[in-house]
């Protein structure tokens, strides 16, 4: 790969678009983009009976989007009744997501998240229609009247808002997080000319946010995924590239140092790999310090946000002294390491420095690198020109 062929993929790479994702409260945790979590606020906010206070704003909003399918557009508006059922099981013990109730209809909802659509949508189908045969309850805390006059209903509620296999489950139609999302907000509007605001307003908007954030996040992989399958080849050779590059510092550091005369050919060394990346660790003879040279494609919290001076920065240089002593300073070891330490910490023992490289060249990082190790071991300087 030449230099024009990497610039014009890291070009390519670069017109994706950064799309600044504003935190929820359904990012707090690891489970908020589960379909469970999901489901369950949908729960609350479709239960007419619930402290929201929304009435059934939600489920109307749902029902209206249902009805821009062909094969419900004839579906009545009705009162829900009952509280919304979750994880309804089956006969054969599967469950469906929703179940949502009223004197008109009874809808099945599916939320999927990340998954393939595999469910047993026909045991789904044949239990909601048992349901309406047989006129039994849902479970003990529905009041269901009349059930031979209610219409079956089946959704799929994704971020694309589509039936994998129509022709398979022409009973299901889809409708998307954005969809959703659109219409409760438009239906949000006359609800505050008419409601007093309280803090459910607030919940509500953010599980919308929520299911934007999911849609925007599936769609910036998918330009994504699609970049990295067409373009293969080349990113394998600029990985290639870039590990035979960190290489070739290793390996010019670690001869440089070996033909210092104070150590007499003997450097403690380890390659190891860090963020995936090729590093280097040079130790002292009493392994009471370590010279760690490493890089990262995508920095860290605790690299990026600590220090402005870490910004755009990926290679680093990190130490390690060990020392009882926690308040060490970087210019108390080596006058020349004034200054130089963006991040510093204090653990096991260790006092530790970090910071970025700023001489982005073969030759300027050896010499930084072996100039740190010399520092920190009180060492004559060498020179780098031999």
């Amino acid at each position: 790969m030449d230099i024009e062929q990497l610039i014009a993929l890291i070009d390519g790479f670069k017109q994706f678009p950064q799309i600044k994702r504003e935190t929820t409260l359904f990012d707090i945790g690891s489970r908020g983009h589960f379909e469970n979590p999901m489901t369950e606020v949908l729960s609350f906010f479709c239960n007419t009976t619930e402290v929201h206070g929304m009435n059934d704003l939600v489920i109307s909003s749902i029902v209206s989007l249902i009805r821009q399918n062909a094969i419900y557009e004839s579906l009545q508006y009705a009162q829900a009744h009952g509280k919304p059922q979750r994880e309804v099981t089956t006969k054969n013990n599967k469950r469906i997501d929703l179940l949502l109730n009223s004197d008109e209809w009874v809808i099945a909802i599916e939320s999927k998240v990340n998954h393939q659509q595999i469910n047993p949508f026909d045991e789904y189908e044949a239990y909601v229609d048992s349901l309406i045969r047989t006129k039994k309850a849902v479970n003990k805390d529905n009041d269901l009247t009349d059930e031979t006059e209610k219409q079956a209903v089946f959704v799929i509620l994704s971020p694309d808002g589509k039936v994998d296999n129509v022709h398979l489950h022409p009973r299901w139609c889809g409708i998307s997080f954005q969809q959703l999302v659109n219409e409760i907000k438009k239906r949000l509007q006359q609800h505050f000319f008419d409601a007093p605001f309280n803090k459910w307003y607030l919940v509500l908007k953010d599980f919308l946010l929520h299911l934007e954030n999911l849609v925007n996040d599936e769609e910036q992989n998918s330009a994504q995924e699609e970049f990295v399958l067409t373009h293969l080849g080349e990113i394998s050779q600029a990985w290639n590239l870039l590990k035979n590059t960190l290489q070739s510092v290793q390996q010019k550091a670690h001869t440089k140092l070996e033909q210092h005369p104070e150590l007499n050919g003997i450097l403690r060394s380890q390659k190891s790999s860090w963020f995936g990346l090729p590093t280097t660790i040079l130790y002292s003879k009493d392994e009471m310090t370590e010279a760690v040279l490493f890089a990262t494609g995508v920095p860290s919290v605790d690299i990026a946000d600590d220090d402005p001076r870490n910004a755009g920065k990926h290679i680093f240089i990190q130490i390690h002294i060990q020392t009882d002593d926690e308040e060490l300073e970087l210019e108390s070891i080596h006058e020349s390491l004034a200054n130089k330490a963006v991040n510093h910490w204090y653990s096991g023992g260790s006092k530790c420095f970090r910071w970025p490289v700023n001489e982005l060249s073969i030759e300027g990082i050896t010499k930084e690198f072996v100039s740190t190790f010399e520092a920190i071991n009180n060492l004559s300087p060498l020179s780098l020109n031999k």
